[in-house]
């Protein structure tokens, strides 16, 4: 009786361990076709939690001609227009026709302006720490530097859904993407 279970127990092991690779196979896919890209756009709202507030934005990411991009706040509606344009050259924070130098972002300084930016360049280049499979959907979580790892989840068509930003070790922004294209 034990001799058939065997062979039945490997045959399954063997299955599971093929899902795995699958799901990877997909992730570099997406990865690199990310990495070919120069023009991707996306809509989420970001959530960053510090010790003794919560703040919660809408916010546009567009990339740009010159290998940088902006994000735009769409809502809250009081600050609606802002935007924080990031190249090699730095951060400026521009509203109507004034900018405003903020240095480069060499710190720890994780923002919500800066959320959807770090997000698209964990996607690109990240390092693949693990996958999972999360009600439904690939979980995969990617470290791009060192203190700060990117965890995200993909929908049945590899579009992501849902991020999170944690460093060292603990969640900070919380990303709910509307669009991503």
């Amino acid at each position: 009786m034990k001799r058939i279970y065997l062979p039945l127990l490997l045959a399954l092991a063997l299955l599971l361990s093929g899902c795995g690779h699958r799901d990877e196979a997909r992730f570099d896919a997406f990865a690199e076709e990310l990495r070919s890209r120069s023009d991707v756009v996306a809509t989420a709202e970001v959530r960053a939690e510090q010790e003794d507030s919560t703040c919660t934005f809408t916010l546009h990411y567009a990339e740009s001609t010159d290998g940088g991009c902006v994000v735009e706040v769409v809502d809250p509606e009081l600050i609606r227009g802002v935007k924080a344009r990031m190249n090699a050259d730095g951060t400026k924070l521009v509203y109507d026709s004034v900018a405003i130098d903020t240095g480069d972002e060499s710190g720890t300084g994780l923002s919500p302006m800066g959320a959807l930016p770090l997000l698209v360049r964990a996607l690109r280049q990240g390092s693949v720490d693990s996958l999972w499979k999360e009600g439904g959907e690939l979980a995969v979580k990617l470290v791009p530097e060192d203190d700060v790892d990117v965890t995200v989840l993909f929908d049945s068509e590899m579009k992501p859904t849902y991020a999170e930003i944690a460093h060292e070790g603990k969640a900070v922004l919380f990303i709910r993407i509307a669009d991503f294209s």
